[in-house]
Order: C-alpha cells, then sequence, then structure tokens
C-alpha cells in the first residue's frame, strides 16, 4: 500500500501558496483572519496569518496594514518572532513570521495549572523585554492575552503584534466597538476606543500575570459588557497573587495609564529570573511532542513550486478562491472553499494512501485496494415521495424520523419500517439528544417531540418581520425538566443571544450575549452538512451549558447561567468550518475544522489535544470510546477518546468517469460499526469496523437518488435518500 505522495494512482492536488510559501495545515482562526503552519522555500517552518476577505477589500485597511508590517519589521528581541515576509496588499493580504512549536499561555495554564511565582517572574520578565522592544519602534500591541503568549522551550514569545492597530482603524469605523479581549483590555481603550498608549500594553501584561498565578482573569468573567464595566470602574481581584509581587501587578494594573510603570521598569522590578521555572515536566513533554511534529512537517516531499500565476494565492480573486465548492451550494461552499485548497495531495483512487499529515499519528491506512463488498439486502426498504432535498434522517430512541424543513416529519416502526406517526404542523429544524425540535406554524411556540411524538411547547416570541427566517435561525443547546436553553442570532454578522428559559412557562431564566460564531453556522443550509454527534455551538449536559463564542468556550451553571469556567483560545480549524462540542463521560469534545481536544467538564482543562486531521472535517460521530471524523476525498480518521491518540484512518474510493473520490457526510455510529453516506459519482453508503477501520461493505442505489443521510441505532443503519428509507444490518445487536 502506497505511503506516500509520488506513487502511481495519486493525482497531484495543486497546492496552495501564499507568496513563495506553501501553506501545510490551518493553526488557528481568529477575527481578523486565519493563522496557517507554513514552509518556505528554503525549508523553515513559519506561521503565516492570511487576512480576511472582508477587511482586505478596505483600502484604510491595506494602507494601515503596510504601515503595520513595515514597523513590524523593525521590531528586535528575543521574545517576538521575527517578521519574516510579507504581502500587505492584494486581495489576501498576509504577514508570516517565523514559526514556534509550541503551546500559548492559555493552553499551558489549562493544561498544566497556575505558574509558580517563580515561573511567574520568568514570564514577566519575558514579556515585559518583548512590549519594550515593540514599543521602541512605535508599535502598540492592543491584544496581549493568553493566546498571544507562546512559551517555547527557551522562554515566552509574544506575537500577533503589529497587525491590531490596522484592525482596530477599520473594525472601529464599522462597529464603534472597542477591540480586544475582555478581560485584558486596558480601561481607558474601553472608554475610549481611539486611545492608543504603550501603557495600555503594560495594563494588559498586569492582567496575564495574575491569569498566569491564579488561573483566573482579574475582572472576573460574564458577559463582555459585565467584564468591561469591572475594568473601568472596579478595582481588580488579586488574591492568589503572591505578596511579593502585588505591589507590581497592582500597579500595572492602575486605572490611570500615567501612573503605569513603563515595560522596561517592570523588566527591572523582577529580575533576575530563572526561565527554566516555566518548564513543568508535562509543559517539557508537550514541546517534544510539538517539535517531533515540526520535525516531521519539515521533512515531508516539498510540492513544487507553481509555475502559473493563477496558482499563487495573489491571483487568486475571492469569486475563484471560494468558488473551488460550487458543487456543494453557495453557501457551503464559501465556507469550506480554503480548507478543501489546503490537502497538498489526495488520494483518489483504490489502494493508495492519503498524505498530508503522518500516517503514524493515525494509524495505518485501512482502504483496500481491491473493490469494497456490496451490502447485503435491506431489512426493509420503505419509498417515498414528496419529500424535497434536504430531508434529514433522525433516531428518537427506537424510532426512526424521515424529516424535511417545511414539510413534517413521518416516524417509523424500526422494524418493519411501517409508519408509526406523522406530523405536518410543525416546521421542524433540528433533532438533537433524542428530540425533534420545530416551531408551531404561527411561530408563537417552541416545539419538540419525543419518540411518539408526543410534543411538548413553551411560548416562543418571534417578531412578524422574522418569521419566515425564525426556522433557519433559532437552535436549541438542549434541556432538562427544568430548563431548556435557546439560541439565536440578532445580527447577520455574527452577534445573538444564548436565552435559559422555564419550559413550563417560557420565562426567560438568565440570557447571555455573544458576539461571535452565531449567525453563518445557524443557517439552515449549514445543519444538515455539518451534523452528527454533538452539537456545532452549544449543547446541555450534567447540569451545565456549554456555548462557544468566538474561541472562548463559556460553561454556565444551566439554571441560573452563573458563570463555571472559560476556555480561551479555541480558534477554529479554518475558514468557516463549523466546530462541534460533543460530551463524553467527564470530557468535553471540542472539534474546531481540523483539530480535536478535549476538556475536563468539571473544571474546563485541557486533557489532550489530538493530532490535526488532514483533511476539512464535515462531520463527527462519537460510539464505544471512539470519535470518527469525516473528511472530504472520501476519508475518516478515528481516535481514542480517553487519550486522543489516532487508532486509524480510512479511505473509501470509488472509480468514476471523473476520478473522484467520494465525501463523507454525517456519519452516524452503531453497535461496532460507522455508518457514513457517501458524495461523488453515485450516492450511496458506506459501513466501517469501528475496531479496525476496514470497509465492511458499500451500498449503492441503481440510480442516483441524490444525497444519502444515515442514522444508526443498535445493529442497525438506517439509510435514507430523497426517495426511499432503507433498513440495514450493519453489526453486532
Amino acid at each position: 500500500m502506497a505511503a506516500n505522495g509520488d506513487t502511481e494512482g495519486i493525482a497531484a492536488q495543486p497546492a496552495v501558496f501564499v507568496g513563495p510559501h506553501q501553506l501545510l495545515r490551518p493553526l488557528g482562526e481568529g477575527g481578523m483572519g486565519v493563522v496557517y503552519l507554513a514552509r518556505s522555500p528554503g525549508l523553515r517552518l513559519l506561521a503565516v496569518k492570511v487576512i480576511r476577505a472582508e477587511y482586505a477589500e478596505d483600502p484604510q485597511f491595506q494602507r494601515r496594514f503596510q504601515q503595520e508590517v513595515e514597523a513590524a519589521r523593525r521590531v528586535t528581541g528575543f521574545h517576538t518572532p521575527p517578521v519574516v515576509d510579507a504581502q500587505p496588499r492584494g486581495p489576501r493580504p498576509w504577514m508570516a513570521t517565523s514559526y514556534l512549536p509550541a503551546p500559548s499561555l492559555g493552553e499551558v495554564v489549562r493544561r498544566f495549572g497556575p505558574l509558580s511565582e517563580a515561573g511567574a517572574r520568568a514570564l514577566g520578565a519575558a514579556l515585559a523585554e518583548a512590549l519594550a522592544a515593540i514599543h521602541a519602534v512605535g508599535v502598540v500591541h492592543r491584544d496581549l492575552k493568553p493566546g498571544n503568549v507562546l512559551i517555547a522551550r527557551d522562554g515566552p514569545r509574544v506575537i500577533d503584534f503589529g497587525i491590531s492597530r490596522a484592525f482596530d482603524a477599520v473594525h472601529l469605523t464599522r462597529t464603534g466597538m472597542v477591540c480586544g479581549t475582555p478581560g485584558y483590555i486596558a480601561p481607558e481603550r474601553i472608554v475610549s476606543a481611539s486611545v492608543t498608549l504603550a501603557s495600555s500594553d503594560v495594563f494588559s501584561l498586569g492582567c496575564l500575570l495574575v491569569y498566569a498565578l491564579t488561573g483566573r482573569a482579574p475582572f472576573g468573567t460574564g458577559e463582555p459588557a459585565q467584564i468591561n464595566r469591572r475594568a473601568v470602574y472596579e478595582e481588580p481581584e488579586l488574591a492568589g497573587v503572591p505578596a511579593v509581587l502585588r505591589p507590581l501587578v497592582a500597579a500595572c494594573l492602575d486605572k490611570e495609564p500615567a501612573r503605569r510603570p513603563a515595560a522596561a521598569a517592570v523588566l527591572a522590578a523582577l529580575a533576575p529570573v530563572d526561565p527554566a521555572a516555566l518548564l513543568s515536566p508535562g509543559l517539557l513533554a508537550d514541546l517534544d511532542a510539538r517539535e517531533r511534529q515540526a520535525a516531521i512537517d519539515l521533512a515531508a516531499p516539498p510540492a513544487d513550486p507553481p509555475l502559473l500565476p493563477v496558482r499563487t494565492w495573489q491571483s487568486l480573486s475571492r469569486r475563484g478562491l471560494f468558488g473551488l465548492g460550487a458543487g456543494l451550494g453557495a453557501g457551503a461552499a464559501a465556507a469550506v472553499g480554503v480548507p478543501l485548497l489546503l490537502t497538498r495531495r489526495a488520494r483518489v483512487a483504490a489502494g493508495t494512501a492519503t498524505v498530508g499529515n503522518p500516517v503514524d499519528a493515525w494509524g495505518a491506512d485501512t482502504g483496500g485496494a481491491s473493490p469494497s463488498p456490496e451490502a447485503p439486502a435491506p431489512l426493509w426498504s420503505r419509498p417515498f415521495s414528496g419529500v424535497a432535498v434536504g430531508h434529514q434522517l433522525s433516531v428518537l430512541g427506537p424510532t426512526p424520523v424521515w424529516w424535511s424543513q417545511g414539510l413534517g416529519a413521518t416516524g417509523l416502526d424500526g422494524s418493519t419500517g411501517r409508519q408509526a406517526w406523522s406530523r405536518q404542523d410543525v416546521q421542524f429544524f433540528q433533532a438533537q439528544n433524542g428530540l425533534l425540535y420545530g416551531t408551531s406554524m404561527d411561530f408563537k411556540s417552541l416545539v419538540w417531540l419525543n419518540a411518539t411524538a408526543e410534543d411538548h411547547r413553551i411560548p416562543l416570541t418571534v417578531p412578524a418581520e422574522q418569521r419566515m427566517d425564525a426556522e433557519m435561525s433559532i437552535r436549541v443547546f438542549g434541556a432538562d425538566d427544568r430548563t431548556v436553553v435557546i439560541a439565536r442570532p440578532t445580527a447577520f454578522a455574527g452577534g445573538g443571544v444564548v436565552v435559559g428559559a422555564d419550559p413550563g412557562t417560557g420565562e426567560v431564566l438568565w440570557q447571555h450575549d455573544v458576539a461571535q460564531n452565531m449567525a453563518v453556522p445557524m443557517a439552515r443550509d449549514y445543519e444538515p452538512l455539518y451534523s452528527g454527534s454533538g452539537s456545532s455551538m452549544g449543547l446541555v449536559a450534567d447540569g451545565r451549558c456549554y456555548y462557544r463564542d468566538g474561541d472562548v468556550l463559556h460553561a454556565v451553571d444551566l439554571r441560573t447561567g452563573a458563570s463555571q469556567w472559560q476556555a480561551a483560545g479555541l480558534a477554529g480549524g479554518g475558514a468557516g468550518l463549523p466546530s462541534r462540542l460533543i460530551r463524553t463521560g467527564e470530557l468535553l469534545l471540542v472539534v474546531n475544522g481540523q483539530t480535536v481536544v478535549a476538556l475536563e467538564t468539571a473544571t474546563g482543562r485541557q486533557r489532550w489535544l489530538a493530532p490535526p486531521v488532514p483533511q476539512a472535517v464535515f462531520g463527527c460521530a462519537l460510539g464505544a470510546g471512539r470519535l470518527l471524523l469525516s473528511g472530504n476525498l472520501g476519508t475518516a480518521y478515528c481516535l481514542d477518546v480517553t487519550t486522543g491518540k489516532g487508532l486509524w484512518h480510512s479511505t473509501v474510493a470509488t472509480a468514476t468517469s471523473a476520478g473522484t473520490g467520494m465525501d463523507f457526510r454525517v456519519p452516524s455510529a452503531g453497535d461496532g460499526f460507522f455508518g457514513v453516506p457517501l458524495l461523488g459519482g453515485s450516492s450511496g453508503a458506506a459501513v466501517l469496523d469501528a475496531t479496525s477501520g476496514a470497509v465492511r461493505w458499500v451500498s449503492r442505489p441503481a440510480s442516483d437518488e441524490g444525497q444519502w443521510t444515515t442514522a444508526a441505532v443498535g445493529g442497525t443503519l438506517y439509510c435514507a435518500s430523497s426517495t426511499t428509507l432503507r433498513a440495514f444490518r450493519a453489526g453486532a445487536a
């Protein structure tokens, strides 16, 4: 079986270059752009930030970004990674710095706990030295936070300097809002966002020291407006800060900018320090793993530079870049275009291995060169008529339910396929945790059904002008006997609200504003594609509601909405790819595009970080302690949810006239197997063995029936097309 990119049967997919640098995979995503791991022509690893198109199109932004990049190039100092290349103007501006295989301060504190006094001294001295170097050339960082500090083996580094003023200029013009991360923004910038002072960075440094020493920010948690109000009007909470450091930290957090010490004075107050005090045994092991991965990335065969200008990033128009996914529909294409481009080579024929990430990180490729076995005869088959494209298949308890937005739902007897019930009086939009959610036809009630079609309703207020969009925007994170959590966007730009309500009366118990992540992922056109286990933005479990706001995950008390913990730095894996939140045992799994991280539900601390998936991930399924991640080009990756270790990866290939592989969508998990719908030369579904990843069988209809969806319960796999619902015996009963 082939294991490299030069074997016969592998068709080269165009590599993506930013300038002369080849992109390898996403590293993270923020409000300004996406950061990619890249490799230079001289075989150095780089971190390349590519600016979002909506900012790149603004001439003011491009002018300011060019000025900031030129200033950042002048920054010298050990604790600031150098800017090695940039293209500040053009359709997609970008900036490249040297890459450090190191975790952020946020990751270190979450995984290994707060720092010792000696460790905090070493951290503070390094940050002060970095800020002094940045301020010396007239640059102010403006967003110093745990995610922008890397803890490397030879000392901390401050990243993302030299770009925030350009971001501020455009963002403030468009929204009138302060830029930065609540809990780390200086009060003068909250009161007057146009204020730009070097002492604002010193205030952020003080916040970081409190966080590093205590595991919490000095102005608490909650809504951004609440945190910002405390920063302006209340004193910081310094409990847990050692007495010897408290005067210095308090001085950094002074409300009056003129009374704060300069960065050089902070450095002098902390010296001398022991840099090794930062390196705990757990951190050293983490750095070892990251450095091994970096060596593998660097040693992988490089792609040839593009010969035609059309292959370079700068020459791709916005339409051209995002239009590669046109077959997915206009909305989905915009969401997945970039990650699809990131695959350096793809397996497109039987007997070839997917390349782009080390094979040993996910075990051997279990896809076979021989044709996959045909599916057994279905246990039963039921034709349907009049069902629109976009149908959904869910299992409520033992009952398979075939439903679509606007056309009702039909529940079937799982053993015979006979109709058990039908409901046409509800606008259904979501299935989760054994319940089917919708709204009444007059949009006055939120409705959810159980396996026997018994419904529960609470009052729902939807303005008349928004009713046509209600079933596209409302989402339910979950419920228990006393509380149901509903979310909906309030602005297309991304803001929204998460509301806890009493299911008996509809009374609002608590409400949290969300600044990001609400608009696009909630559109109903996305949800059928990006589905599977868990929830896209939030879920309810073990007395808590977990929800995303940008790169921050919040855990709040289900009944009161009180914050229990926050986990920052959870950037998405790439350009619009959805996240999934999945609870299993004492862990909360966060699937971010191409990465998976496990957090402890009680504390939010990171338990493990899985090896990155080479392909864009469209869906996932959890079963028997294993998580299946399904991506484009027929790929599937399985990991152990206890340890995060990759177990196997598999590919289902098909010979078609176009010679393309099949895509997986909306996988499902049964007893000992995963069911995955296929998309490509023809519709159908495949069954993978959960232990080995081997393809048990593939079912393809005699004629194209449109997109298939799957759902599993016990040893039965249900497969629905736009015309027919089938039941197969796929695993042990």
